[in-house]
Order: structure tokens, then sequence, then C-alpha cells
């Protein structure tokens, strides 16, 4: 074989094994070619999104960026190209997957599979949330937020404006992670529940692809065998209830009394709470047949008063879900006390 002929059969064996366009014989795995992709971790739907690639061990890279939009379509940045920035508008609310592939300029166009498994790299792929611009300011309130085990209370979110047309309005339980009440085209929804155990939970406008848009401040609901609070009263199993009788002002130093008036009992007790501004929860004591109950105010300010009553053949150490069976609480009220000499 002459020199020539040796020579053109070496030029054929190693096209066949190695790229004609690397600069020496390693492979891209064993020259380590990559490619790195660095974009924004958020913004505002109808924004601009720009992402850039970052080649190594390339002599002249071109690229080609895939993006996976959040109804799962995939969408491509077209033929590759020498640009290695990218930039395309956030035109929907979710979550965008953005990668890149490269290669070298002078590599095949139409190579097979196994082939472009030689002349191309890929990145991993970068998550882009787009976030709504609209703000959704949402309460979340609660009728009760002491409460006992086994007692019902209403939880209200409310926003300023219905959610838009495909957005959803929830109620989440934080505890559990899970959503307890779903609606649309609302601007306020009430949920009701029993209750067991202290719980938070949080009001969220979602996307129909489940993406957050707006949440409201946690709420935790508290549990106590004696709700005592600024609430609203609420009856017994068997429907008994009680109200307060007060006077709405009063004079620092001059006695206070208060009356409860129960609903549904034969052989009503009572026991009597009351707030002092600043201070810590007093009660009357025991429960006793005595439906009135006096004090005397040392400060002036706002004294919140209130009344549980039971029958008087009620257990006497129940349970807290017991205390959900018999008990009735009145409302709470203000009686606004002022200084002597005003």
């Amino acid at each position: 074989m002459s020199a020539i002929m040796a020579a053109m059969a070496l030029a054929q064996y190693l096209g066949r094994t190695v790229p004609y366009f690397h600069e020496n014989s390693l492979t891209y795995s064993q020259r380590a070619h990559a490619v790195n992709i660095v974009g924004p971790m958020s913004v505002p739907e109808g924004k601009l999104i720009s992402v850039t690639a970052d080649a190594v061990h390339f002599l002249h890279p071109v690229f080609q960026f895939w993006i996976e939009l959040p109804n799962g379509r995939y969408e491509s940045s077209g033929p590759y190209s020498s640009h290695r920035h990218f930039t395309f508008t956030a035109t929907s609310l979710g979550t965008f997957h953005v990668k890149v592939y490269a290669r070298e300029a002078n590599a095949p166009s139409n190579e097979s599979l196994a082939q472009r498994e030689r002349y191309e790299v890929e990145s991993s792929s970068i998550p882009v949330k787009v976030t709504s611009t609209t703000q959704y300011p949402i309460q979340l309130t609660a009728n009760e937020p002491l409460v006992r085990t086994g007692q019902a209370i209403t939880l209200t979110a409310q926003m300023q404006t219905p959610t838009p047309l495909g957005d959803f309005f929830e109620l989440v339980d934080l505890t559990t992670q899970q959503v307890v009440y779903r609606t649309n085209d609302v601007d306020v929804f009430s949920y009701r529940q029993i209750f067991n155990n202290s719980q938070t939970f949080v009001a969220e406008v979602v996307s129909s692809s489940n993406s957050l848009l707006m949440q409201s401040e946690p709420l935790t609901i508290d549990w106590s065998t004696k709700p005592i609070g600024t609430n609203q009263g609420h009856a017994n199993q068997a429907g008994q209830t009680v109200s307060i009788s007060y006077p709405s002002q009063a004079i620092v130093g001059q006695p206070i009394t208060v009356r409860a008036i129960p609903h549904g009992f034969k052989h009503p007790v009572f026991q009597f709470w009351i707030l002092p501004p600043n201070g810590s929860y007093e009660s009357s004591g025991n429960y006793e047949p005595n439906s009135t109950f006096t004090f005397i105010p040392t400060v002036p300010g706002s004294w919140q008063v209130m009344v549980y009553a039971r029958s008087q053949s009620a257990p006497s150490h129940e349970t807290p879900a017991q205390q959900a069976i018999y008990e009735a609480k009145s409302n709470t009220h203000f009686v606004i006390v002022t200084p002597a000499n005003s």
C-alpha cells in the first residue's frame, strides 16, 4: 500500500470515529463539554424573561433554547444560533421551565440520534415562576378565634373584587396541608367546621393550573376548654342560649352590675367573666344560680364582660367535649369606664 493510500484510509477511519470539528481527538465527554443556563427565579406576568447560556470547552458554540410552558407544551427559540441570550414574554401565570442545547457551529445539522449525542450537550432545566400583577387583598376572620373541642365556628374570607374567570378562591388548612373549601367568581365565602384541636388556616387565590396568586395572613384557631375573649356567643347542643345585660358606661370606683338572661334553661347556673384593659381574665368563681354579678372597675378604659350558663344538673368536671354540649355563652360586650373626675 502506498503512503498516499495509507493516509487516505487513516483519514476515513478518523472521520468515522472523531467529529472533524474537534480541535483534538478527545470526545465531548472526555473534554467535558457542557452548557449552563442562567435566568431569573420569578417575573411578573407580561414582563420579559431573559436567560443566558454559558458554554464550556466549546470553540464556536451555537445554541437552541427550549421552554416548557405551564400547560405542558414546548416551544423553541428556533434554529441553532450563536446568540447566547434568549428573551421571551411571560404571557401566562405559572412556572416556565427553560433549558438550552449547545453544539459547535460546524457540527452536522441533520445527524442521526446517535450522532446528536456526540455533538450536543444539554443544560439542566431552570424554573421561572410567573406571578400575577393583580393584587388580591384577602381578609380571613373567624367568629370564634378561641374555641373548645367539638365547637363549630365559621371562617370568612373576603377580598375587594371577585376572583377572575378561571381562578379559584380557596381555604387551606395549613395544619394538614389540605384544601378544605374551594369556590370561584366570588369575593367572599364562609366555611363552617367543627374543631377538635388548634388549627391554622390561610385563604388563597390560585390559577387554574394551581399556581398561587395571592394569600391572606395565616389565621390560627386556638383550642381552649373555655373560649373567653372578644368573640360571639354560642348555644349549647340543646339550643339553649344566654345573653347579658350590662351598662354601656361606668365610672372608676363605682360598682358595675351585669345580669345573665337565660333562654331555654329550666334551672340554670352562671359563671361571669370580665377582662380589664391591659389586664387578665377574672371570673365570678364557680357556677352559681345567682344571675347577677357586681364588680368595681379600678382603671379607665374598655372592660369586657360575658357570661356562661348551663343547667344545674350538668356534670361539673366534664371533658372539653362535654363542655360544648352543656354550656352556652353570651356575646362579649364592652363597658366604657371613665375616670372619676372626668
